[in-house]
């Protein structure tokens, strides 16, 4: 079965809205992230919104990986968001930690470690834990040129 759905510009949002992340929690509910309008909202299994989006913030989040059955992670700029969501589709922040780079795409490499592309940041992949401590990848060599956004995308995703 293949679903779409039109997101129009609404009364809540400044913009038409941009999708730029996506990701599914354990229970099946589909977490997204609408760039233009800093929210984060989750989507059911037919995309009808549950619950109220939460407003990022950040000037355009980028991308969202859930960590676990109520806990997700959003990427913005020089930022991560760790949300809590709850079963009855309340989204709320828990923390956030600044980062060095300008994240664009995250995914769980496992609970606690994440794996980040960069923006205009001549290591274009990283790892970066919950805690928010960054390492670079070892014996894996990646160009060095910090690339501007649109420039190069490299989309990181689980296995």
């Amino acid at each position: 079965m293949i679903v779409s759905l039109n997101l129009p510009k609404s009364e809540e949002n400044k913009r038409e809205p941009l999708i730029t992340g996506l990701d599914f929690l354990p229970d099946r509910r589909l977490v997204a992230v609408d760039s233009l309008n800093n929210k984060c909202m989750l989507l059911n299994e037919g995309l009808r919104r549950l619950g109220t989006p939460d407003t990022v913030k950040s000037s355009s989040p980028k991308d969202v990986a859930v960590l676990s059955n109520s806990e997700i992670v959003v990427t913005g700029v020089n930022f991560l968001f760790f949300l809590s969501v709850s079963s009855d589709n309340v989204i709320s922040l828990t923390k956030q930690i600044e980062t060095s780079s300008n994240f664009f795409s995250i995914c769980c490499k496992t609970p606690t470690q994440m794996v980040v592309s960069t923006i205009d940041d001549p290591r274009n992949v990283r790892m970066i834990n919950v805690d928010g401590v960054e390492t670079n990848f070892q014996h894996v060599e990646f160009p060095k040129k910090a690339y501007k956004l649109g420039e190069s995308y490299v989309h990181i995703c689980s296995i």
